[in-house]
């Protein structure tokens, strides 16, 4: 969570500082849009925990419990 805060902060105050440098009117909806595009690629570069596709064998085996046996404990 640390991670995408720095990126954010860090992406915003960049994209501020283009904006007061270059005063283009289409200078801002441009950099609005790479900050976008830029967020989204950064988001999606996040690790996936080595287990968090796999399921335990005690857990796969199991069947499901239906509403109404649970209804009748």
């Amino acid at each position: 969570m640390m991670r995408a805060t720095a990126w954010t902060g860090g992406l915003f105050a960049l994209g501020s500082v283009i904006c007061h440098i270059f005063r283009a009117p289409w200078v801002e909806p441009m950099v609005l849009l790479a900050l976008g595009i830029t967020l989204l690629l950064v988001s999606g570069r996040g690790e996936v925990p080595a287990s968090a596709g796999k399921a335990t064998h005690a857990a796969a085996a199991e069947p499901l419990d239906p509403a109404g046996d649970r209804a009748a404990r």
